[in-house]
């Protein structure tokens, strides 16, 4: 059964939450980290563009930290996984699967939730394919490939009572529909599309747009709340 919702923070890129539900155990809580992709349309308050909607591709991820601190100031749990995890954006899963973590019943006052894109190759770190509706209805195939190797970080400062026999869960949710909402989405309809009739955004075509893209996700890669 999921219980109420400890904390809740919205930043472009990602959404990160702490939830918990019960076990059917007495053993130590956990900490799941659960990835969440929004793959429905997206309305744009724009002249020139209706909506927007990824619904395919892959995230790359280098590195997912996990760290608590309990009311004496020590480092109560440390979690770290370096190693090349991908995200598939149409079902949220990850692979390799990322384990539960172990934690022990009680107050903490700090939680923070680091992870890393992957930009180790040529291959870019967000590769998402979906549709671009223009403003008279027409839909358009876009594709944006961003080699990126960006870390974002949430810390949250406060009291955090963890009770036995519950998980928690931290989710992080992309969605790549809130960077077309500004001045992206305005000029969408000035994109060229290449030989295949693809809107490509990357570092080499439509770059003006990739540009904007690039600075929104890096404005909001740190988020600091206390409670």
């Amino acid at each position: 059964m999921r219980r109420k919702t400890i904390i809740t923070a919205i930043f472009g890129l990602a959404v990160i939450g702490l939830l918990s539900c019960e076990k059917d155990d007495l053993n130590n809580a956990t900490v799941q980290l659960e990835f969440n992709t929004v793959t429905t349309e997206s309305g744009l308050k724009s002249a020139a563009a209706n909506s927007i909607m990824f619904s395919e591709g892959h995230i790359i991820l280098e590195s997912i930290e996990f760290e608590t601190e309990t009311d004496t100031d020590s480092t109560a749990v440390e979690f770290e996984i370096e190693s090349y995890i991908t995200l598939d954006f149409a079902t949220g899963e990850t692979s390799p699967d990322l384990s539960a973590i172990q934690i022990a019943p009680g107050l903490y006052t700090e939680i923070e939730i680091e992870f890393e894109l992957w930009d180790g190759t040529e291959q870019a770190s967000i590769d998402l394919t979906g549709t671009w509706t223009d403003a008279d209805g027409a839909e358009h195939p876009v594709r944006l490939l961003m080699p990126l190797g960006q870390e974002f970080s949430l810390e949250i400062e406060g009291e955090f009572t963890v009770e036995e026999n519950t998980s928690m869960v931290a989710q992080v949710t992309f969605d790549p529909n809130s960077w077309f909402l500004g001045e992206a989405g305005n000029l969408l309809s000035t994109a060229v599309a290449d030989e295949d009739g693809v809107i490509v955004i990357s570092p080499d075509q439509n770059s003006n747009i990739y540009d904007i893209i690039e600075d929104a996700i890096d404005n909001t890669s740190e988020v600091e709340i206390e409670m």
